[in-house]
């Protein structure tokens, strides 16, 4: 597979291939990454899902991954949508896959800080990813995340388990001053 990152585009890192490695062979029906960037991961699940949509709140990473789907003849499978999170979906649309590596450090969006990696002090960001992102999630479907050691894993849970579904590690790697992981999410 051929993956070219344009500039503005965060392009795939150590946190990246470890989502990647865990969802690359899940077969589903309808499959969703929040947050697609260049498109590597929709790209994988392209191969063993139905249906997959790729949605990115930056149009720059729209086209970035719009060119990689054709520079690797995917052109058909994966519907690229430049929308905030899940807001361009009809209410009861559901998926069997969802994933996400979304801005996950506990630092607030600035000039200084660029927002692909800033998510708010009190994970503001992932919750409002999840609020979003829940509701679509079928019966027996599942969601990857990544975050970050740094976070506040928590409140996370808590958000999570308040709202009837369950949160289990998957994944786990350290780097330099923090841990990055993939949770598992699905309903309890």
């Amino acid at each position: 597979m051929r993956i070219r990152v344009d500039d503005y585009v965060y392009p795939p890192s150590e946190d990246s291939y470890m989502l990647l490695d865990i969802v690359k062979n899940i077969k589903a029906e309808k499959a969703l990454e929040i947050g697609c960037g260049c498109g590597l991961i929709s790209l994988f699940l392209s191969r063993n899902c139905t249906e997959v949509f790729a949605v990115d709140v930056s149009k720059h990473a729209c086209l970035n991954t719009l060119e990689n789907l054709k520079g690797n003849d995917l052109k058909g499978i994966v519907y690229i949508v430049n929308g905030d999170m899940t807001t361009a979906f009809r209410k009861g649309l559901k998926f069997s896959l969802i994933v996400s590596n979304p801005p996950y450090l506990p630092v607030e969006q600035s000039a200084d800080e660029d927002i692909s990696w800033a998510a708010g002090r009190n994970g503001f960001f992932s919750k409002r990813l999840l609020e979003n992102a829940l509701p679509l999630l079928s019966e027996d479907g599942v969601m990857f995340l990544v975050q970050s050691s740094l976070s506040d894993l928590k409140g996370l849970k808590q958000f999570i388990e308040e709202r009837g579904y369950k949160m289990e590690e998957v994944s786990q790697r350290g780097f330099f001053f923090e841990k990055i992981m993939v949770f598992k999410i699905s309903i309890n």
